[in-house]
């Protein structure tokens, strides 16, 4: 009957023929079917982007102690360009080297409230009451008022370029502060009438040297730079001595 099966073509594989294996016979390798789906396996790829992956890092380099750093290339630049390592006796060098003032406003600013500010407008307005009361005692308050008027002759401060300079020796510089315009106060005095309003002017004069000299004490530019400088020097000439500068 399996004779007649095979020779029919039967291909089923429920009925399959036994022979012994003494007979010589061995099964055939069974063919691949075609009506049957073959499952391939895709290969693996990464899901990290490329982004992401850290290279590789490099160990540790262990140095013993004692051992010198090696020195770093220096970065190829144009020609005129210098890489220079700053170092700790650098940072150290720079820090005691003192910081140069910009100019004298800034290294002696003027302040509203200063003492040498109190000073010079409490001797403008304040001093001359006591004057009027030691020198005119009969008109004392006549006398006070004419010494203040005697305020009026800062206006010769409006020619002067800048009008207003904290630093600068009006003595000598202004015209009605000059070398030339004291001996005609001192001449008032000879008339009784004009003798407070010389007073008064020639006090001014005297509070604003008080200012030069306080500015002198810590600015010996403006000392150099002032009239009192020039006038001093005339004298040693005129005298015949020798002009230091």
């Amino acid at each position: 009957m399996a004779a007649a099966l095979v020779s029919a073509g039967c291909r089923s594989s429920a009925i399959v023929p036994a022979f012994p294996p003494s007979a010589g016979y061995h099964t055939p390798p069974r063919a691949p079917r075609l009506d049957t789906v073959m499952v391939v396996t895709a290969p693996e790829r990464p899901t990290t982007k490329q982004g992401q992956i850290k290279a590789d890092a490099r160990p540790r380099e262990v140095r013993p102690r004692g051992h010198a750093p090696r020195e770093q290339p220096q970065p190829v630049g144009k020609a005129e360009r210098r890489y220079a390592n700053a170092t700790a006796q650098d940072t150290a060098h720079n820090a005691t080297q003192p910081t140069l003032p910009r100019g004298l406003r800034r290294q002696f600013p003027t302040k509203l409230f200063s003492a040498q500010t109190l000073v010079h407008y409490s001797l403008h307005f304040f001093l001359p009451a006591v004057l009027a009361l030691v020198f005119f005692p009969l008109m004392w308050q006549t006398a006070y008022l004419l010494m203040l008027a005697t305020m009026f002759m800062d206006l010769d401060h409006l020619v002067a370029k800048p009008i207003f300079d904290p630093l600068r020796c009006s003595i000598g510089y202004h015209p009605l502060h000059s070398f030339y315009a004291i001996p005609v106060y001192a001449l008032l005095l000879l008339l009784p009438a004009a003798q407070p309003v010389a007073v008064g002017l020639l006090f001014h004069l005297f509070t604003d040297t008080v200012d030069c000299l306080w500015n002198f004490s810590h600015c010996h530019e403006c000392y150099v730079n002032s009239r009192i400088y020039a006038l001093r020097n005339w004298v040693r000439r005129l005298l015949g001595r020798e002009v230091v500068e």
